[in-house]
């Protein structure tokens, strides 16, 4: 699936390693973003159905997945971009400067994505027309939410290359330990953790040495320094060595 929206804009004279990190990070970034909005359907099925009012029921979904996907397509550039719509441009600037293969896989997985929410809105059409009772809403926000978290997870997968083929950048490395928390809560628990001990294999001691050497080199030793109780902080055990797909 290729961005139809031309936001956020993007600096176009980067070379392949810096276009390859900052799009890579952004990309991550609104990975993070959509696993929110879709936890928050979660919410809203709690919500629905404690009051009789079916209508506001539908238009609450309806402006919950706007912040995934931008509905209003008649006018795009009216309204701010979802997060599916800004990680699809992140993925097509990652693709332009990387060296990975497996792009048909990231862009199946966007556009099952971008299919699921397109298909559930002209559910909602139709629901507003003629207001379904509320556990057929239930069921289908339901079902949206399960595709939508899989192919999420799918898509975490599908990154590992990309992963790889930063494993000496510092800012796509530090980005994922400052966010694990966050990552492995929508993942598994320890999930960066076993990311980590497939790329370097030899020990925690290879990745401090990267983060050290990288900030070092470009002047920033002082913000290694600051943040090296996070980076300590990473449990590192030879069982987190089981491959990311065992654990999908």
């Amino acid at each position: 699936m290729r961005s139809l929206y031309p936001w956020p804009l993007f600096p176009p004279d980067l070379d392949p390693p810096a276009a390859r990190s900052l799009s890579l990070q952004l990309a991550l970034q609104e990975w993070l973003s959509s696993c929110q909005v879709i936890l928050s359907l979660q919410q809203k099925m709690s919500e629905i159905g404690a009051t009789d009012r079916p209508i506001q029921e539908i238009e609450d979904v309806s402006q919950q997945l706007q912040k995934f996907l931008l509905f209003s397509l008649e006018n795009p550039f009216s309204k701010k971009p979802g997060t599916l719509d800004k990680l699809c441009f992140y993925c097509d600037e990652l693709m332009r400067a990387s060296q990975c293969q497996n792009r048909d896989e990231i862009g199946a997985l966007l556009d099952q994505m971008r299919d699921a929410a397109l298909s559930f809105r002209a559910l909602i059409i139709s629901w507003k027309r003629t207001p379904p009772p509320s556990f057929i809403l239930l069921t289908n926000i339901d079902h949206l939410y399960s595709v939508l978290m899989q192919a999420l997870k799918d898509f975490y997968e599908a990154l590992f290359p990309f992963f790889a083929e930063a494993r000496s950048d510092e800012n796509v490395l530090f980005y994922l330990i400052e966010n694990k928390e966050e990552f492995n809560r929508n993942l598994h628990p320890e999930k960066i953790e076993q990311l980590l001990s497939r790329l370097y294999p030899s020990g925690s001691a290879h990745l401090r040495a990267i983060l050290c050497e990288g900030y070092t080199r470009r002047g920033f030793s002082d913000f290694y320094l600051k943040h090296e109780s996070l980076i300590e902080s990473i449990e590192w055990t030879a069982d987190k060595c089981t491959p990311t797909s065992i654990l999908r």
